[in-house]
Order: structure tokens, then C-alpha cells, then sequence
């Protein structure tokens, strides 16, 4: 009886192991291919788009008018300068008037005029020498900036007598002397015409002012320059002098 049963359980549990074995060969059956039209869900077609309606083709600029001489190859043009006109030359202009003292004068003439003398006037050094009442000459002491003392020998006229030859007026009261490098000195007339400057190393000398055409042995030398000098004394012990010593003047003007 014992033996049945357990030949009746061992059939059951084969059965089942049958059973379990064939589920299992079942279950998980392989997975069907699918064709990609199957899986992809369908879009809708797509719109063709649409052409860019074509725009109006745009009017070519008009190139702006050339102004006269304007460069437009972009190159940059090389510089020109305007040709020179050649100058008309300058015309003197014709006197019909007299020529004065001043326009006689030659290159070595001293020069006088202002609104202080009744003409302008103009003296060579030729003119100058033939006023023997004027003439004087003497060693005159200087004394300058620096202190130096010295001694110069000249020959003149007295400046006076120049000033008496213009024409001064009474109204005249002041001198200005110019070099011919434009160097100016001035004095009053009453200064010009004194004629007792001193010298502090001899007190009994008394100087005129002159124009000097002479010094230390020799003329002056016209193509140096106009060749008249003012000398001058001292006016007391202590004046320094030498700088009012103007040399090459060429004009005095009276005013």
C-alpha cells in the first residue's frame, strides 16, 4: 500500500516538473521582428516650404558727379603746388619834385631830420671835414661798465654845429641816434649841446660832444659801417661813458 502511494507521488511531482518545463519553454517567447514602418509612428508630411518671394532687384546706385579735379580711382594723387606766378617788378616811383639834401646824400652821409629842424638835411663826411670852425680833436677819457679806464684820441665836429646846420628849432628838445644796425641812443638837446663834460682823472679839462670821424690815428672805414662816432664826456666823477659811445650812426632824428 505504501509502496502505491509513493509510486503515485513520484508520478505527480514528474508531471508537474512537465509541466513547470513546458510553461517555462512558453513563457517568454522570442520577440517578433518588426519592420520599421510598423514601429515609426507616422508624421504628417511636411510642408515643402516656400520660395522667398524674390525681391525687386535693387536700382544700382547712380555714381555721384566728379567734381573738377576729384580723384576717383582711389589711388592717392601726388601733390602739385600751383605754379608761381613770377612777381611784376616793382616800379620806382618818378619825383617831379627837387631833390632834397637827404636823397644828394651819398653812402657816407650822416642823416639829420625830425619835426625838430626846419628841413631834413644830410651831411658826407667830405661836408663835415670843411667846417673848420666846428673842428675839434682831443684825447677823451671813458669809463665803462666794467670799470676800465681809457684814454681815445678823435677827431670830429662838434655836434652843436651839426644840429645849427640842420636848422634846430627852438622847440627842439631831444635827439635820437641811430646806428646802422638800429642800435638807438637818446639825449636831450641841452645835453648835446653842452661843451663842458669832464674827465675825473683831469679835472681841468672841459669836452664838447662831437661827431667823430677819426680815431687813434686813423678815419673810420666807411664799408664797416657809417663812419661817425658820438663822444661824449663825463657829466661828474664816476659817469660811465664809453656805452654812450655810439658807433656807425647813421641818422639823427631831432624831435
Amino acid at each position: 500500500m505504501k509502496s502505491k502511494r509513493k509510486l503515485l507521488l513520484i508520478s505527480i511531482l514528474i508531471v508537474l516538473s512537465l509541466i513547470l518545463a513546458a510553461a517555462c519553454s512558453t513563457g517568454n517567447p522570442a520577440p517578433a521582428e518588426t519592420t520599421p514602418a510598423a514601429e515609426a509612428v507616422e508624421q504628417p508630411a511636411v510642408q515643402p516650404e516656400k520660395e522667398p518671394e524674390k525681391q525687386p532687384a535693387a536700382q544700382p546706385e547712380e555714381e555721384p558727379e566728379k567734381q573738377p579735379g576729384e580723384n576717383t580711382s582711389g589711388e592717392t594723387p601726388a601733390e602739385t603746388k600751383p605754379a608761381e606766378l613770377p612777381k611784376p617788378a616793382e616800379k620806382s616811383p618818378v619825383s617831379t619834385e627837387e631833390p632834397s639834401k637827404t636823397e644828394q646824400a651819398d653812402s657816407a652821409s650822416l642823416i639829420i631830420e625830425g619835426p625838430g629842424i626846419e628841413e631834413p638835411t644830410s651831411l658826407s663826411l667830405d661836408e663835415l671835414k670843411t667846417m673848420t670852425d666846428a673842428y675839434y680833436e682831443d684825447d677823451y677819457f671813458s669809463l665803462n661798465s666794467y670799470g676800465t679806464k681809457e684814454y681815445f684820441f678823435f677827431k670830429g665836429i662838434k655836434l652843436g654845429a651839426v644840429l645849427e646846420y640842420a636848422g634846430i628849432k627852438e622847440s627842439a628838445a631831444a635827439l635820437k641816434f641811430i646806428a646802422s644796425d638800429g642800435y638807438e641812443f637818446e639825449m636831450t638837446v641841452e645835453q648835446a649841446l653842452k661843451e663842458d663834460y669832464i674827465d675825473e682823472q683831469n679835472p681841468d679839462k672841459r669836452y664838447p660832444v662831437i661827431i667823430a670821424w677819426h680815431e687813434n690815428g686813423k678815419d673810420y672805414d666807411a664799408s664797416e659801417g657809417a663812419p661817425f662816432r658820438l663822444v661824449i664826456g663825463q657829466k661828474e666823477p664816476g659817469d660811465v661813458n664809453k656805452p654812450q659811445w655810439v658807433q656807425n650812426i647813421a641818422k639823427i632824428t631831432v624831435n
